[in-house]
């Protein structure tokens, strides 16, 4: 079975994309009913696959499916989204999940919603690109879910610090390197169809996606905040 030329919203699509959401919330959701050593070594596993998996992926995109390495380098959000929740998982270190969380979640399900993949399942690109994604979704799930972490007000406050320095940094990476590099979409557009469609042309489009991360990062953290309200007018 050959695969077809990706359809942005087509069945494979869809499919794909609610097959890793309903993995990242419902299988934590389970392993919240285990013992507390199985969600630790579960989450130790589940890191070190994750953290092994990008160190490689640069190479088996080069050698098997013709990538530039400079395109694949594990310096995009979702990669670095990636290593900071396995660290967390390993070291408990609380930014690390702060910043894997609202990365994760905005930048995570912006890559799911609009794949910067050429062709449809059963392309291996394609399927590698869920995975890596959906195993990366699956653990900020576990830590969230199985390991009843959450973020906090000043955790958006943090998390938008650090993505603005991290930024200027992988602006600067893409300057070095040169194209292809294009980490973070902040020298071209995606391949694929995507919302920078309507945006200014690369870089000038920067500004406007700095807005829209402020945005979702409040998004994400807004039913926190509800519920933080209620209790607090209950508990009056």
């Amino acid at each position: 079975m050959e695969a077809e030329p990706f359809i942005l919203f087509g069945k494979d699509h869809l499919l794909a994309v609610s097959a890793v959401i309903l993995t990242a919330i419902f299988f934590p959701l389970y392993l919240r009913q285990v013992s507390p050593a199985f969600k630790l070594r579960f989450g130790y596993i589940l890191a070190c696959i994750l953290i092994l998996n990008e160190l490689i992926k640069p190479y088996y995109h080069t050698q098997f499916f013709g990538y530039d390495l400079f395109r694949v380098l594990p310096f995009h959000m979702c990669a670095l989204s990636a290593f900071s929740i396995s660290f967390f998982l390993i070291t408990e270190k609380r930014i690390l999940f702060e910043v894997a969380f609202f990365w994760g979640i905005g930048g995570g399900l912006m890559a799911l919603l609009q794949p910067d993949t050429p062709f449809d399942f059963p392309d291996p690109v394609f399927i590698i690109f869920y995975l890596s994604h959906g195993g990366m979704l699956l653990a900020i799930g576990h830590a969230s879910i199985a390991l009843g972490n959450r973020p906090r007000l000043d955790s958006v406050k943090r998390a938008i610090m650090i993505s603005l320095v991290v930024l200027v940094i992988i602006y600067i990476i893409n300057l070095i390197l040169g194209p292809p590099a294009n980490f973070w979409y902040l020298g071209a557009r995606p391949e694929g169809a995507s919302i920078m469609d309507i945006m200014p042309e690369p870089p000038k489009h920067i500004p406007i996606v700095i807005g829209l991360g402020l945005i979702m990062f409040s998004l994400i953290y807004l039913p926190y905040w509800i519920y933080d309200q209620i209790t607090a007018k209950n508990a009056e």
